[in-house]
């Protein structure tokens, strides 16, 4: 089982912002780390999204790793990436039963979002 996903950030309070005005994320946890530095956990019950700053610390996005959410409208998340004017992929759709969209975060993290029926 997954315990968390983890994703540094130089921008603590704008990722925050992001994935809870996206997702609805709720902060469940937050507490300093190290030298200024500040760690944050979203979410509710499910696997909690960590986010991680520490001053001075570069951030870099991992390579050929993407972190995907379900969503129950997949449209209407699009319209609100629209809104920000994010790029995304178009919509794909493997099967009757799912289709899903990519995009990178304010950080370069590549997520998905998915909508299964």
């Amino acid at each position: 089982m997954i315990c968390h996903v983890t994703v540094n950030t130089e921008n603590m309070e704008g990722t925050i912002e992001f994935y809870q005005w996206l997702l609805g994320l709720p902060i469940d946890r937050r507490f300093p780390f190290g030298e200024g530095g500040e760690i944050v956990f979203l979410g509710g019950d499910e696997t909690k999204f960590e986010i991680i700053s520490q001053p001075g610390v570069p951030v870099k996005a991992a390579e050929g790793v993407t972190i995907g959410f379900a969503v129950t409208d997949l449209d209407e998340k699009i319209k609100m990436l629209d809104s920000r004017n994010i790029p995304h992929s178009p919509i794909l759709s493997p099967g009757p039963m799912a289709k899903f969209c990519f995009f990178n975060d304010l950080n370069g993290v590549h997520i998905q979002l998915f909508q299964g029926h």
